[in-house]
């Protein structure tokens, strides 16, 4: 690595009209030529600085749960699908109270309207609020276990 910076400063220095020595070895250098290797000397750096900057720097952007966090592709891509799974797992919850509401309602609506008194729609009716508190509450484990993992994945408390 050594004698490829000290190959490459020798060049440099012969193209900018200066003498140097490299292990006992003398160098001429010419300024005139200079004029003719400047541009090249100038490109080559200028490519190899974005090179290293393209190769060593990946993407990043804002966290979509600590925004003052960066991530990169992969990381955003695993934030998003815990985001959408939490979602589903809303959309169930909602789901399950409406269908809870539906029966109250409809039980409601016959007793109201006069009709004899069904018990087997009560019991119905029992059975689907004890559904959806069991429902809820799984739900909310589940919730809790995807935040700890989360957490633990992240290391953040």
């Amino acid at each position: 690595m050594l004698l490829l910076i000290m190959g490459q400063l020798v060049v440099t220095l012969y193209c900018l009209g200066y003498k140097y020595v490299v292990f006992g070895v003398e160098y001429k250098i010419m300024f005139a030529s200079l004029k003719k290797c400047w541009p090249v000397i100038l490109t080559i750096l200028v490519t190899l600085g974005m090179l290293i900057y393209l190769y060593g720097c990946e993407p990043k952007t804002q966290s979509l749960v600590s925004p003052a966090r960066q991530i990169n592709r992969q990381e955003l891509q695993l934030e998003l699908d815990q985001i959408i799974g939490l979602a589903q797992l809303r959309m169930v919850d909602l789901d399950k109270q409406e269908q809870l509401r539906a029966v109250i309602l409809q039980n409601a609506l016959i007793l109201v309207q006069g009709q004899p008194f069904n018990p087997l729609g009560l019991i119905t009716a029992v059975a689907a609020v004890y559904g959806v508190t069991q429902g809820g509450r799984n739900v909310t484990k589940v919730v809790k276990t995807v935040k700890q993992k989360r957490r633990e994945n992240n290391g953040t408390t």
